[in-house]
């Protein structure tokens, strides 16, 4: 693992968060916290890598491509060649809706995400979660609730499954083993929202929950109807929680991102006039855990019913973390 990079700081503020979560609880859900961060390591033994810094004129770009991506990233990347900026190349990879970022040089000054305060435990084998996450910052969080006891149900629609399960490790069954672990204690229901009917089975679920926990971007949670306002039409006691790639108030608000995205566009991925490829995304689990402690502070009613926690924001609490 020596050609792959980690921040410093990652395992101190894992434990930070973790200890947090536990405080909130009031019991032991988590475990080894180095399981959780270091989870594609663990469950697998030959990961796939993040893909390595793509040249591009006088910089760099992180471009994270799934397979479902690749024919329209080779149109974009022959009708953009000649655009030698790799920041003027992200955004234009953005309107694509392509998880292309620029790796930046210099870290963004940002504030870490703000998980509330919780002045009392929160028991929750009486909590009701709709999960609308997938990958793994957003399953990890529901993950942990339903370890601590709350009903989790995970949207997950067979026609366009989570991206994690057909993973490393999978044998063709839809089982891979970061996928298993980040999902075993919740329900699955296969529903897609793009066809919900008003009274169907999830506005069902809507009427009977406490959270809804939601990993689409922005756009998609607005063309979906995954607002407050929406959701308290259904139901005026829902808490909604948003995992998101970048935070509402910069300019990539609205980006399309993954952890290792994050890592590039915040400025932790340059070292010594260099690129650093990570050895895993690791904003990720960061989001994760401090996801969880926000939707135990909106349970225990001492946050605000609409919260949002981004991956970069994640990344800022490894700069600031005492």
């Amino acid at each position: 693992m020596s050609e792959y990079w980690l921040p410093s700081r990652l395992q101190e503020r894992g434990t930070r968060l973790a200890a947090t979560i536990e405080s909130r609880l009031g019991e032991e859900v988590i475990g080894a916290i180095d399981y959780w961060l270091e989870l594609p390591e663990r469950v697998v033994d030959e990961p796939t890598r993040p893909s390595t810094p793509c040249r591009w004129g006088d910089g760099h770009l992180c471009v994270d491509i799934g397979p479902d991506d690749q024919t329209t990233w080779r149109t974009f990347a022959a009708i953009a060649e000649s655009d030698r900026d790799p920041e003027s190349v992200a955004r234009r990879a953005q309107v694509w809706r392509l998880p292309v970022t620029p790796y930046r040089s210099e870290s963004i000054a940002q504030q870490p995400n703000d998980i509330g305060e919780c002045t009392r435990r929160v028991d929750l084998r009486s909590v009701r979660v709709v999960d609308l996450t997938s990958m793994w910052a957003g399953p990890f969080c529901t993950e942990l609730l339903a370890r601590a006891g709350a009903r989790v149900v995970k949207i997950e629609p067979s026609s366009r499954p989570d991206g994690l399960r057909y993973g490393d490790g999978d044998n063709g069954a839809g089982n891979a083993p970061m996928f298993v672990e980040l999902n075993k204690s919740k329900e699955i229901a296969d529903i897609d929202l793009r066809y919900c009917s008003e009274g169907g089975e999830f506005h069902q679920l809507l009427r009977c929950a406490d959270i809804v926990i939601t990993s689409l971007s922005p756009r998609a949670n607005a063309n979906l109807g995954i607002t407050t306002e929406r959701l308290h039409a259904v139901n005026p006691d829902l808490a909604l929680l948003s995992i998101t790639a970048f935070a509402p108030e910069v300019n990539e608000s609205d980006w399309v991102a993954y952890g290792t995205g994050v890592h590039a566009a915040s400025g932790m991925g340059w070292l010594n006039g260099c690129p650093l490829t990570p050895a895993f995304s690791y904003p990720d689990p960061l989001a994760g855990l401090e996801a969880c402690a926000t939707a135990i502070a909106q349970l225990a009613g001492d946050a605000p019913k609409y919260r949002r926690v981004s991956l970069d924001r994640s990344v800022a609490g490894l700069k600031r973390s005492p």
